[in-house]
């Protein structure tokens, strides 16, 4: 008997079918209630299987959707896409999602009067977004939030990781990324890419000089490390409760402290010194610590310099290396060397960053947020993000020395095989 021929559109439906159920059971098994777009809808946890379930599941839908739509529509889709931006533009800028009530409805004119703007263009905007369930328009020209429109409500941080990445500074900066390689084709770093081309200074050095812009920054760097389950991750690699109480942890460009404040809070016997400039600094001032009883100290200091404490646990470096060229990182790793030899033989150097997968290692929907970051990297800092074995070539470089005694996707220890000289 002749097999009929296989369907690659029912194929994948059986999976999408198939993985849905997987992560109803297990919602189920918690008791946990299945998500909706209503305000008060649940998220569904982010466990280690719900997340492989969920990168799975994405494959064959998007694989399904691709299929279905066909290259003319994906084409149409693509050209079209840059006009949501448009819209979360302006309700970013003139906060529609602060302006809408957690109960209840808005209405366009209450909207637009509080936004100051026209009624004719909050409308247009508002209805494109809950095209996306971004907002519901539940009669006519009234509003009400939804699950996907409420957490920039409720959440500053994530509100501003938003502003800043989708639409301001970074969208800004993308938007010149061809003129940013013409004029420079063959070369790039912090001085040489596209946030220079737009903004006229690089990153850092940009944000000295907006001091409004740079307390947003941090709020969203904060957001962000949330949204990715930063901590959890931290939190989960390393053996943070063996270390001794009164033993310093050093979080190398810790920015406004808010991971080592994190984990200072989930582990009590940790005492961290949190580095990084003066800017970020004052942001990190205006937290209140008084429950952490001195656990956590800030100190400035530039990581190309020679590292002033020499006593320490652990060094840390946490998304720092993604934010500067591979000569840059050498130039950081070095600078370690001295403090890591000082504080004795398996002081380790905790490197807390993206790794990027090998070759087919991962789902297409894992690897393309870890590429949409590494490209983001280069538009913000003609920097990027690095394979297991790129990071392994500039630690050579640096010191022949370094070996990598543990390597995960967020998370490589290194600890010297001999003491630095």
């Amino acid at each position: 008997m002749v097999s009929p021929p296989s369907s690659k559109l029912a194929e994948l439906a059986l999976e999408v079918q198939q993985l849905t159920s997987k992560i109803i059971t297990n919602l189920s098994a918690n008791q946990i209630a299945e998500p909706d777009f209503s305000v008060d809808s649940n998220s569904i946890p982010e466990t280690p299987e719900n997340v492989r379930l969920r990168a799975s599941l994405n494959d064959a839908v998007l694989d399904l959707l691709r299929l279905v739509n066909g290259p003319r529509n994906d084409v149409r889709d693509l050209i079209c896409t840059l006009y949501d931006i448009v819209a979360w533009q302006v309700a970013c800028e003139f906060g529609f999602f602060e302006v809408v009530p957690e109960d209840g409805v808005a209405t366009i004119n209450e909207i637009a009067a509080k936004a100051g703007l026209d009624e004719d263009r909050v409308g247009r905007m508002m209805r494109i977004l809950a095209t996306d369930r971004i907002f519901e328009e539940v009669k006519k020209d009234e509003f009400r939030h939804t699950s996907r429109s409420i957490v920039f409500k409720h959440d500053k941080q994530i509100r501003d990781a938003v502003h800043y990445h989708r639409v301001d500074e970074y969208f800004k900066a993308a938007s010149e990324t061809l003129a940013s390689i013409k004029q420079s084709p063959s070369a790039f770093d912090a001085s040489n890419c596209p946030f220079v081309t737009r903004h006229g200074a690089p990153l850092f050095q940009y944000y000295q000089t907006q001091p409004q812009l740079a307390a947003r920054f941090a709020s969203a760097m904060a957001g962000i490390g949330r949204m990715e389950r930063q901590f959890e991750e931290l939190r989960d690699s390393y053996a943070w409760s063996d270390i001794p109480r009164g033993r310093k942890v050093v979080d190398i460009g810790g920015g406004n402290g808010h991971m080592a404040i994190a984990l200072a809070r989930k582990f009590p016997n940790l005492e961290i010194t949190v580095q990084d400039s003066v800017e970020m600094l004052i942001q990190a001032s205006k937290q209140d610590l008084s429950d952490l009883e001195g656990r956590v100290a800030f100190m400035q200091h530039n990581f190309f310099d020679p590292q002033p404490i020499t006593s320490a646990y652990a060094y840390l470096l946490r998304q720092v290396t993604h934010n500067w060229s591979d000569q840059d990182c050498i130039r950081i790793f070095r600078a370690l060397a001295p403090a890591l030899e000082k504080s004795g033989k398996g002081t380790p150097l905790l490197i807390n960053e993206i790794v990027l997968p090998a070759l087919k290692t991962s789902s297409l929907y894992q690897e393309r947020r870890l590429r949409q970051v590494d490209i983001m990297m280069m538009v913000a800092l003609g920097a990027r993000q690095r394979t297991e074995e790129q990071f392994r070539v500039l630690l050579e470089a640096a010191d022949t020395r370094f070996k990598v005694s543990n390597a995960l996707f967020r998370f490589m220890c290194l600890r010297p095989t001999k003491a630095t000289n």
